[in-house]
Protein backbone atom coordinates (compact mmCIF):
# COMPACT_ATOMS: atom_id res chain seq x y z
CA UNK A 1 0.00 0.00 0.00
CA UNK A 2 1.25 3.43 -0.93
CA UNK A 3 0.69 6.75 0.80
CA UNK A 4 0.04 9.85 -1.32
CA UNK A 5 1.69 13.24 -1.03
CA UNK A 6 0.33 15.95 -3.35
CA UNK A 7 2.67 18.90 -3.96
CA UNK A 8 0.72 21.84 -5.38
CA UNK A 9 -2.99 22.08 -4.63
CA UNK A 10 -4.31 24.11 -7.54
CA UNK A 11 -6.83 22.72 -10.01
CA UNK A 12 -4.73 19.70 -11.03
CA UNK A 13 -3.89 18.69 -7.46
CA UNK A 14 -7.32 19.34 -5.99
CA UNK A 15 -9.79 18.53 -8.77
CA UNK A 16 -7.89 15.82 -10.63
CA UNK A 17 -5.34 14.01 -8.45
CA UNK A 18 -7.18 14.18 -5.13
CA UNK A 19 -10.50 13.53 -6.86
CA UNK A 20 -9.16 10.32 -8.42
CA UNK A 21 -7.67 9.09 -5.15
CA UNK A 22 -10.94 9.72 -3.33
CA UNK A 23 -12.93 8.08 -6.12
CA UNK A 24 -10.72 5.01 -5.94
CA UNK A 25 -11.45 4.73 -2.20
CA UNK A 26 -15.19 5.26 -2.70
CA UNK A 27 -15.36 2.68 -5.51
CA UNK A 28 -13.31 0.18 -3.47
CA UNK A 29 -11.14 -0.47 -6.49
CA UNK A 30 -8.44 -2.00 -4.30
CA UNK A 31 -8.60 -1.52 -0.55
CA UNK A 32 -4.90 -2.40 -0.20
CA UNK A 33 -3.63 -0.12 -2.96
CA UNK A 34 -4.31 3.41 -1.72
CA UNK A 35 -3.83 4.75 1.80
CA UNK A 36 -6.82 6.96 2.51
CA UNK A 37 -4.68 9.51 4.35
CA UNK A 38 -3.23 12.04 1.91
CA UNK A 39 -0.63 14.74 2.48
CA UNK A 40 -0.91 18.11 0.74
CA UNK A 41 1.95 20.59 0.36
CA UNK A 42 1.14 24.13 -0.75
CA UNK A 43 2.17 27.47 0.76
CA UNK A 44 -1.06 29.09 -0.48
CA UNK A 45 -3.56 26.65 1.01
CA UNK A 46 -6.94 28.09 1.88
CA UNK A 47 -7.73 27.94 5.58
CA UNK A 48 -11.34 26.89 4.90
CA UNK A 49 -10.43 23.44 3.50
CA UNK A 50 -11.88 20.80 5.80
CA UNK A 51 -11.05 17.15 5.21
CA UNK A 52 -10.19 14.71 7.99
CA UNK A 53 -8.20 12.51 5.61
CA UNK A 54 -5.85 15.32 4.55
CA UNK A 55 -2.69 16.52 6.31
CA UNK A 56 -1.60 20.01 5.25
CA UNK A 57 1.95 21.34 5.04
CA UNK A 58 3.19 24.71 3.83
CA UNK A 59 6.54 23.39 2.60
CA UNK A 60 8.14 20.03 1.84
CA UNK A 61 10.55 20.48 4.74
CA UNK A 62 7.57 20.39 7.12
CA UNK A 63 6.29 17.01 5.89
CA UNK A 64 6.09 14.30 8.57
CA UNK A 65 4.43 10.91 8.68
CA UNK A 66 5.18 9.96 5.08
CA UNK A 67 7.79 7.25 4.52
CA UNK A 68 9.66 7.78 1.23
CA UNK A 69 9.79 4.01 0.75
CA UNK A 70 5.99 3.76 0.58
CA UNK A 71 4.87 7.19 -0.64
CA UNK A 72 3.95 8.31 -4.15
CA UNK A 73 4.60 12.03 -4.61
CA UNK A 74 2.19 13.79 -6.96
CA UNK A 75 3.91 16.86 -8.43
CA UNK A 76 1.10 19.23 -9.43
CA UNK A 77 3.00 22.51 -9.49
CA UNK A 78 3.11 24.58 -12.73
CA UNK A 79 5.38 22.99 -15.39
CA UNK A 80 8.07 25.64 -14.96
CA UNK A 81 8.44 24.53 -11.32
CA UNK A 82 8.57 20.79 -11.99
CA UNK A 83 12.36 20.45 -11.97
CA UNK A 84 12.76 22.55 -8.82
CA UNK A 85 10.01 20.60 -7.05
CA UNK A 86 11.42 17.25 -8.16
CA UNK A 87 14.84 18.14 -6.78
CA UNK A 88 13.37 19.15 -3.40
CA UNK A 89 11.38 15.92 -3.29
CA UNK A 90 14.45 13.86 -4.22
CA UNK A 91 16.63 15.51 -1.57
CA UNK A 92 14.13 14.35 1.06
CA UNK A 93 14.52 10.74 -0.12
CA UNK A 94 11.30 10.34 -2.13
CA UNK A 95 11.83 8.41 -5.37
CA UNK A 96 8.31 7.45 -6.55
CA UNK A 97 7.02 10.45 -8.45
CA UNK A 98 3.89 11.08 -10.48
CA UNK A 99 4.05 14.36 -12.43
CA UNK A 100 1.15 16.22 -13.99
CA UNK A 101 1.49 16.86 -17.73
CA UNK A 102 3.28 18.44 -19.44
CA UNK A 103 6.50 17.10 -17.94
CA UNK A 104 8.31 20.28 -19.01
CA UNK A 105 7.96 22.83 -21.82
CA UNK A 106 11.59 23.32 -22.96
CA UNK A 107 14.59 21.15 -23.82
CA UNK A 108 16.65 22.87 -21.11
CA UNK A 109 14.12 21.87 -18.43
CA UNK A 110 14.02 18.34 -19.84
CA UNK A 111 17.80 18.10 -19.47
CA UNK A 112 17.54 19.25 -15.85
CA UNK A 113 14.85 16.68 -15.07
CA UNK A 114 16.99 13.93 -16.64
CA UNK A 115 19.98 14.91 -14.48
CA UNK A 116 17.88 14.88 -11.29
CA UNK A 117 16.36 11.53 -12.18
CA UNK A 118 19.75 9.94 -12.77
CA UNK A 119 21.39 11.50 -9.71
CA UNK A 120 18.69 10.43 -7.26
CA UNK A 121 17.29 7.31 -8.93
CA UNK A 122 13.82 8.78 -9.40
CA UNK A 123 11.09 6.46 -10.69
CA UNK A 124 9.06 8.99 -12.65
CA UNK A 125 5.68 8.63 -14.37
CA UNK A 126 3.87 11.46 -16.18
CA UNK A 127 0.07 11.57 -16.14
CA UNK A 128 -1.21 10.45 -19.56
CA UNK A 129 -4.75 9.33 -18.88
CA UNK A 130 -5.71 8.79 -22.52
CA UNK A 131 -3.24 5.91 -22.61
CA UNK A 132 -5.21 4.12 -19.87
CA UNK A 133 -8.52 4.56 -21.70
CA UNK A 134 -10.62 1.52 -22.62
CA UNK A 135 -10.84 3.00 -26.10
CA UNK A 136 -7.05 3.26 -26.44
CA UNK A 137 -6.68 -0.35 -25.30
CA UNK A 138 -9.10 -1.40 -28.04
CA UNK A 139 -7.25 0.70 -30.66
CA UNK A 140 -3.90 -0.83 -29.68
CA UNK A 141 -5.43 -4.28 -30.07
CA UNK A 142 -6.77 -3.42 -33.55
CA UNK A 143 -3.36 -2.11 -34.65
CA UNK A 144 -1.39 -5.04 -33.25
CA UNK A 145 -3.63 -7.75 -34.70
CA UNK A 146 -3.53 -6.06 -38.15
CA UNK A 147 -7.06 -7.24 -38.90
CA UNK A 148 -7.38 -4.35 -41.35
CA UNK A 149 -3.75 -4.34 -42.43
CA UNK A 150 -1.07 -1.88 -41.33
CA UNK A 151 -1.98 1.48 -39.82
CA UNK A 152 -1.38 4.33 -42.28
CA UNK A 153 -2.56 7.58 -40.72
CA UNK A 154 -3.80 9.01 -37.41
CA UNK A 155 -5.98 12.07 -36.88
CA UNK A 156 -6.55 13.12 -33.27
CA UNK A 157 -8.50 16.16 -32.19
CA UNK A 158 -9.31 17.75 -28.84
CA UNK A 159 -11.66 20.73 -28.77
CA UNK A 160 -12.19 22.22 -25.33
CA UNK A 161 -13.00 25.85 -24.61
CA UNK A 162 -10.54 27.66 -22.36
CA UNK A 163 -11.85 31.21 -22.68
CA UNK A 164 -12.73 31.94 -19.05
CA UNK A 165 -9.62 30.25 -17.68
CA UNK A 166 -7.38 32.16 -20.07
CA UNK A 167 -8.97 35.48 -19.08
CA UNK A 168 -8.59 34.65 -15.40
CA UNK A 169 -5.06 33.24 -15.64
CA UNK A 170 -3.14 33.77 -18.90
CA UNK A 171 -0.02 31.98 -17.59
CA UNK A 172 0.06 29.40 -20.37
CA UNK A 173 2.23 30.92 -23.06
CA UNK A 174 0.80 28.94 -25.98
CA UNK A 175 -1.69 26.23 -26.92
CA UNK A 176 1.06 23.62 -27.36
CA UNK A 177 1.37 23.31 -23.56
CA UNK A 178 -2.32 22.76 -22.75
CA UNK A 179 -3.97 19.76 -24.47
CA UNK A 180 -1.44 18.92 -27.18
CA UNK A 181 0.72 16.85 -24.75
CA UNK A 182 -2.22 14.41 -24.42
CA UNK A 183 -2.54 14.13 -28.19
CA UNK A 184 1.18 13.69 -28.83
CA UNK A 185 1.41 10.99 -26.15
CA UNK A 186 -1.52 9.17 -27.74
CA UNK A 187 -0.04 9.40 -31.24
CA UNK A 188 3.37 8.17 -30.07
CA UNK A 189 1.74 5.28 -28.22
CA UNK A 190 -0.30 4.18 -31.26
CA UNK A 191 1.98 5.06 -34.15
CA UNK A 192 5.44 4.66 -32.64
CA UNK A 193 7.49 6.90 -30.38
CA UNK A 194 10.28 7.80 -32.84
CA UNK A 195 9.03 10.69 -34.97
CA UNK A 196 10.01 13.64 -37.12
CA UNK A 197 7.91 16.78 -36.77
CA UNK A 198 6.74 17.95 -40.19
CA UNK A 199 4.76 21.04 -39.18
CA UNK A 200 3.78 23.07 -36.15
CA UNK A 201 1.17 25.84 -36.18
CA UNK A 202 -0.72 28.04 -33.72
CA UNK A 203 -3.49 30.62 -33.91
CA UNK A 204 -4.36 33.46 -31.54
CA UNK A 205 -7.30 33.45 -29.15
CA UNK A 206 -9.55 36.52 -29.38
CA UNK A 207 -12.16 37.31 -26.71
CA UNK A 208 -13.77 40.65 -27.42
CA UNK A 209 -10.97 43.19 -27.46
CA UNK A 210 -8.55 40.78 -25.77
CA UNK A 211 -6.07 38.90 -27.93
CA UNK A 212 -3.96 36.09 -26.47
CA UNK A 213 -1.19 35.21 -28.94
CA UNK A 214 -0.83 31.51 -29.86
CA UNK A 215 -3.53 30.43 -27.35
CA UNK A 216 -6.46 29.72 -29.69
CA UNK A 217 -5.39 26.65 -31.62
CA UNK A 218 -2.39 24.37 -32.10
CA UNK A 219 -1.59 21.78 -34.73
CA UNK A 220 1.25 19.28 -35.18
CA UNK A 221 1.88 16.83 -38.00
CA UNK A 222 4.24 13.91 -37.41
CA UNK A 223 6.04 11.31 -39.50
CA UNK A 224 6.65 8.15 -37.48
CA UNK A 225 9.71 6.01 -38.14
CA UNK A 226 7.51 3.17 -39.44
CA UNK A 227 5.92 5.46 -42.06
CA UNK A 228 2.68 6.24 -40.20
CA UNK A 229 1.69 9.90 -40.24
CA UNK A 230 -0.24 11.79 -37.53
CA UNK A 231 -2.23 15.03 -37.67
CA UNK A 232 -2.99 16.44 -34.20
CA UNK A 233 -5.11 19.52 -33.50
CA UNK A 234 -6.31 21.31 -30.38
CA UNK A 235 -8.91 24.11 -30.36
CA UNK A 236 -9.18 26.10 -27.12
CA UNK A 237 -11.80 28.60 -28.33
CA UNK A 238 -14.41 26.16 -29.57
CA UNK A 239 -18.10 26.21 -28.55
CA UNK A 240 -18.25 22.40 -28.73
CA UNK A 241 -16.28 19.84 -26.71
CA UNK A 242 -14.86 16.91 -28.61
CA UNK A 243 -12.13 14.35 -28.05
CA UNK A 244 -11.87 12.06 -31.02
CA UNK A 245 -9.45 9.94 -33.00
CA UNK A 246 -9.50 8.45 -36.49
CA UNK A 247 -7.29 5.60 -37.63
CA UNK A 248 -6.87 5.07 -41.36
CA UNK A 249 -6.13 1.67 -42.88
CA UNK A 250 -6.12 0.80 -46.57
CA UNK A 251 -9.74 -0.38 -46.72
CA UNK A 252 -11.10 0.60 -43.30
CA UNK A 253 -11.55 3.59 -41.00
CA UNK A 254 -11.74 3.41 -37.20
CA UNK A 255 -13.40 6.31 -35.38
CA UNK A 256 -13.24 6.75 -31.62
CA UNK A 257 -14.73 9.29 -29.21
CA UNK A 258 -13.21 9.72 -25.76
CA UNK A 259 -15.16 10.93 -22.68
CA UNK A 260 -15.28 14.74 -22.68
CA UNK A 261 -15.60 15.52 -18.97
CA UNK A 262 -15.48 14.06 -15.45
CA UNK A 263 -19.22 13.30 -15.55
CA UNK A 264 -18.90 11.40 -18.83
CA UNK A 265 -17.67 7.82 -18.44
CA UNK A 266 -18.26 6.25 -21.82
CA UNK A 267 -16.32 6.11 -25.08
CA UNK A 268 -17.51 5.17 -28.55
CA UNK A 269 -15.88 3.06 -31.23
CA UNK A 270 -17.08 2.86 -34.83
CA UNK A 271 -15.52 0.89 -37.68
CA UNK A 272 -16.27 1.74 -41.30
CA UNK A 273 -15.26 0.53 -44.71
CA UNK A 274 -13.32 3.00 -46.85
CA UNK A 275 -16.56 3.84 -48.69
CA UNK A 276 -18.31 4.74 -45.41
CA UNK A 277 -20.36 1.63 -44.59
CA UNK A 278 -20.66 1.08 -40.82
CA UNK A 279 -19.40 -2.39 -39.85
CA UNK A 280 -19.33 -2.19 -36.07
CA UNK A 281 -20.30 0.18 -33.26
CA UNK A 282 -19.43 -0.24 -29.62
CA UNK A 283 -20.07 1.85 -26.49
CA UNK A 284 -17.61 1.17 -23.64
CA UNK A 285 -17.42 2.21 -20.00
CA UNK A 286 -14.36 4.41 -19.80
CA UNK A 287 -12.89 6.28 -16.84
CA UNK A 288 -9.33 6.84 -18.09
CA UNK A 289 -8.10 9.21 -15.37
CA UNK A 290 -9.09 6.89 -12.52
CA UNK A 291 -7.82 3.89 -14.47
CA UNK A 292 -4.46 5.57 -15.04
CA UNK A 293 -3.99 6.33 -11.34
CA UNK A 294 -4.81 2.74 -10.43
CA UNK A 295 -2.28 1.57 -13.03
CA UNK A 296 0.40 3.90 -11.66
CA UNK A 297 -0.10 2.79 -8.06
CA UNK A 298 -0.12 -0.88 -9.04
CA UNK A 299 3.23 -0.27 -10.68
CA UNK A 300 4.68 1.56 -7.67
CA UNK A 301 3.39 -1.28 -5.47
CA UNK A 302 5.19 -3.78 -7.76
CA UNK A 303 1.94 -5.37 -8.90
CA UNK A 304 2.16 -4.36 -12.55
CA UNK A 305 4.71 -3.59 -15.26
CA UNK A 306 5.85 0.00 -15.80
CA UNK A 307 3.26 2.14 -17.64
CA UNK A 308 4.10 3.51 -21.09
CA UNK A 309 4.22 7.09 -19.82
CA UNK A 310 7.64 6.98 -18.15
CA UNK A 311 10.43 9.57 -18.40
CA UNK A 312 11.96 8.32 -21.66
CA UNK A 313 8.60 8.19 -23.41
CA UNK A 314 7.77 11.72 -22.25
CA UNK A 315 11.20 12.97 -23.28
CA UNK A 316 10.11 12.09 -26.82
CA UNK A 317 6.76 13.83 -26.28
CA UNK A 318 8.52 16.99 -25.07
CA UNK A 319 11.04 16.86 -27.91
CA UNK A 320 8.27 16.64 -30.52
CA UNK A 321 6.38 19.57 -29.03
CA UNK A 322 9.54 21.68 -28.80
CA UNK A 323 10.21 20.97 -32.48
CA UNK A 324 6.66 22.01 -33.32
CA UNK A 325 7.10 25.26 -31.37
CA UNK A 326 10.24 26.00 -33.36
CA UNK A 327 8.50 25.29 -36.66
CA UNK A 328 5.61 27.56 -35.69
CA UNK A 329 8.04 30.41 -34.98
CA UNK A 330 7.36 30.48 -31.24
CA UNK A 331 10.98 29.78 -30.32
CA UNK A 332 14.28 29.15 -32.02
CA UNK A 333 15.02 25.45 -31.75
CA UNK A 334 17.34 25.03 -28.76
CA UNK A 335 19.37 22.34 -30.53
CA UNK A 336 20.11 24.88 -33.28
CA UNK A 337 21.14 27.46 -30.68
CA UNK A 338 23.56 25.00 -29.07
CA UNK A 339 24.99 24.13 -32.51
CA UNK A 340 25.54 27.80 -33.35
CA UNK A 341 27.30 28.40 -30.04
CA UNK A 342 29.59 25.39 -30.57
CA UNK A 343 30.41 26.45 -34.15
Amino acid sequence: MQQSLIVGFGRAGRELHLHCLEKAHADNIDANLFDQSVGVVDPYLSSDIKNENLSFFSTLSEVTGFDPASTVVHICTPPELHSETLKQVAELGFTKCLIEKPLVTTRAELKTIREIQRQYGIDLIVVANWLASSLTTKLIDIIKKKKYGPLLHIIAEQNKARLSRTLANPNHGNAFDVEIPHLVALALCLGGAEVDVLTGETADMQIGRHVFPHMGKARITLLHKNGVTSDLTSNLETPIRKRCIKLYFKEHRVLGYYPCSQDDSYSWLKIYTACGRLLEQKVMYDDPLSASFTEYYQYFDRLKAKPVSDFEFNAQVVSAICQAKAKSGLVLDEEEIEHEVIV
